[in-house]
């Protein structure tokens, strides 16, 4: 009960990051809600549930809109006047998730970084359910350990330093302010080190990583933003190794079991 009593007190704390929001000017519209992403997104359920389990697939599915709800958000936050929600988020297949670009590399970061933080509040919340309903209530507290472990797993994947991933840009726009190059030697090493992984054990989750950090290697070049200062390159950088090591602890389990 403690642990549920800490959890519900993290959710209010964490309900500023929802205030602010104008209500009055722009907006926040669904996208790509239609047979073709039905489809794309059923295939990609249906390859989570084969890895992993059907409750997965469904704790997944709202992983996936927690996170772009959260990322729409963001976007409106700082100013954007249309804002939007994909069914299924993939770079090159669904409508940007705004019209207009993002004026500094400090946006570009909160917005990457927004969905992730929001996110917590909830997965910790899951986690304390599950942990009060083990006993009583079994079937219940086993949706809410798959809430939570998903949530955890998805986000931590989200912030790895790989583009298109909200990760990728937050480790651009930080080597940005210190060594441009750093960005690179980052997704460089972290590719092959997955690359590593998935010959030594075997692994498929490890191999689409890998394929994932070569593509990024080879994304091309955003519009030249303005850079952060140091100051905030430091709190970026530590915004995120925070949030990337309280996902990663989140969905250990997971992320454990298909590595």
């Amino acid at each position: 009960m403690s642990f549920l009593m800490l959890a519900l007190a993290l959710s209010a704390f964490s309900f500023p990051l929802l205030k602010g929001l104008s209500l009055t000017h722009g907006r926040i519209q669904p996208s790509g809600f239609n047979g073709v992403s039905v489809v794309v997104g059923f295939g990609i359920t249906a390859v989570v549930a084969a890895a992993t389990s059907p409750l997965m697939a469904v704790a997944f599915i709202l992983a996936v809109l927690m996170h772009d709800i959260g990322a729409a958000l963001a976007c409106r936050f700082i100013g954007h006047d249309v804002a939007r929600v994909r069914l299924v988020p993939i770079p090159y297949f669904a409508a940007p998730r705004s019209d207009r670009h993002f004026d500094t590399a400090l946006e570009e970061s909160y917005v990457a970084l927004y969905a992730p933080a929001l996110a917590i509040a909830p997965m910790v919340l899951c986690f304390a359910l599950f942990h009060t309903l083990a006993a009583p209530f079994p079937a219940a507290a086993n949706i809410f350990r798959a809430a939570a472990i998903m949530i955890g797993a998805f986000n931590f994947v989200m912030l790895l330093p790989f583009l298109p991933f909200g990760g990728g840009h937050v480790v651009r726009a930080i080597s940005e302010a210190f060594w441009p190059r750093m960005g690179t030697v980052i997704t460089v090493f972290m590719t092959a080190a997955f690359f590593s992984a998935a010959l030594k054990d075997g692994s498929i989750a490890m191999l689409i990583l890998t394929g994932a950090g070569l593509q990024s290697l080879i994304h091309k070049r955003r519009q030249k933003l303005l850079t952060l200062s140091v100051n905030h390159a430091l709190l970026v950088m530590s915004a995120y190794a925070f949030i990337l090591c309280v996902h990663f602890t989140g969905g250990w389990w997971l992320l454990n079991s298909l590595m």
